[in-house]
């Protein structure tokens, strides 16, 4: 079998390539000689400059892996299922576990394309660290061979790998690069990876403020799933715009998208989002229109929708329900809905983290009409500080106000 040293030294010779010339300023002569006689193992590192200096890709000079092989290991590693919770380590490290002896000899094919991702994804989750690298290959590897559809997907994962680190404005900027080079050289590009980018797009702007755009982007990916006939995504656009809505006060509006999406749920009959509608109407009653009476009848009709087991969010009904309870003086009721809430799912949007944080303001006011001043000053004090650094939304404006309000009777003014 031909080794890498003999497949380097072949190679060199025939891009008639002196060991000095090969070696460079990043490598040795005296190293480029031993790891061609098989005396000392490269880095990656070192691999990836000789293959730049040999102008060939480094799976060249790898021993490479059958197909045959590859399309097992990736059914196998597909096989274990991993739940969509970041606490899923078990199963990711045993996809690590499965791919790590094959990672360095991978060629560029489809299959291999498919395990760089699965393997990125999995030390992401593992390890939060090192999963950049792997997912550039498997970017580079779905260009090389001209899967667009595969290669803009890999693109997606890498932004929401930054998204979740609350990198809003880097997570942007990489799908807005993946979208300048689709145009640039006109990719052709399935609509449902397309109408990801843009769902993407639309919510990462938004993230940093840029409503505009973020709306105007949003728009365009309504439009071209109008213009397709096809619903994937259309969900997740119209909440988008209803939350928008409900945000910037704009009740008809609101109600036109959540006609849309009932319209949406009762033909898939998706129960999700049917629930998210009595949500939103039990917040947008309590957190923008003050009618508590009317929040709290939108909560219990959530509470008591049978959304099958493990589809409805509990701590979505506890901040609701604790809110109406605040707003009809019934404070110490209030406090024990909020205490039912032993965390959110894994949220990550700055409008959606505010939301959530605005628990800390109401149990505050909750504490100040019992007169435990200094707890709900400190309770405020919780939520501006998660707040901080996230975009002005209606939400961190009322924790903020609310903070300021207790600090004043604190100091007697």
């Amino acid at each position: 079998m031909e080794t890498l040293g003999t497949r380097i030294r072949k190679i060199r010779k025939e891009r008639k390539l002196t060991l000095a010339e090969l070696a460079g300023d990043r490598l040795t002569k005296g190293m480029l000689s031993l790891i061609e006689n098989d005396k000392a193992n490269p880095s990656m590192d070192s691999l990836a400059y000789i293959a730049e200096q040999l102008e060939i890709e480094v799976s060249e000079l790898l021993e490479e892996v059958s197909t045959s092989e590859l399309r097992e290991l990736l059914e196998k590693v597909k096989s274990i299922k991993v739940p969509k919770l970041l606490e899923a380590i078990d199963p990711q490290l045993e996809r690590l576990q499965l791919i790590e002896p094959y990672i360095d000899r991978l060629p560029i094919s489809y299959e291999a394309g498919q395990l760089l991702v699965l393997y990125a994804e999995a030390k992401y989750d593992v390890e939060k660290q090192h999963w950049e690298e792997p997912l550039d290959r498997a970017i580079h590897t779905f260009k090389k061979m001209n899967l667009m559809n595969d290669w803009l997907r890999a693109f997606i994962l890498k932004s929401s790998a930054v998204f979740i680190n609350h990198n809003y404005e880097e997570s942007l900027n990489i799908l807005l690069a993946a979208k300048k080079d689709m145009e640039l050289n006109h990719y052709v590009i399935d609509e449902l990876p397309n109408l990801d980018l843009l769902y993407m797009i639309a919510v990462e702007y938004l993230a940093i403020g840029m409503d505009e755009e973020g709306f105007g982007v949003m728009n365009e990916a309504i439009k071209l799933s109008k213009e397709a006939r096809i619903f994937y995504r259309i969900d997740d656009l119209y909440r988008l715009a209803a939350f928008k809505e409900m945000m910037y006060g704009n009740e008809q509006d609101l109600q036109y998208y959540l006609k849309k999406l009932s319209q949406y749920a009762d033909f898939t009959d998706d129960v999700t989002t049917k629930g998210f509608i009595l949500f939103a109407k039990a917040h947008f009653y309590n957190s923008f229109l003050k009618d508590y009476e009317k929040g709290n009848e939108f909560a219990e009709q959530f509470y008591n929708f049978d959304a099958g087991e493990g589809n409805k969010t509990m701590a979505f009904y506890y901040i609701e329900k604790g809110k109406s309870l605040f707003g009809m003086k019934r404070y110490s009721e209030a406090l024990e809905a909020f205490e039912q809430i032993d965390g959110f799912p894994k949220i990550h949007h700055p409008y959606d983290l505010s939301m959530q944080n605005e628990l800390h303001a109401y149990k505050a006011l909750c504490y100040e009409q019992q007169g435990q001043l200094a707890k709900a000053l400190e309770e405020a004090k919780i939520g501006v500080d998660i707040v901080e650094h996230f975009i002005d939304t209606p939400y961190k404006q009322f924790i903020n106000n609310t903070y300021e309000k207790l600090k004043k009777k604190a100091d007697g003014r």
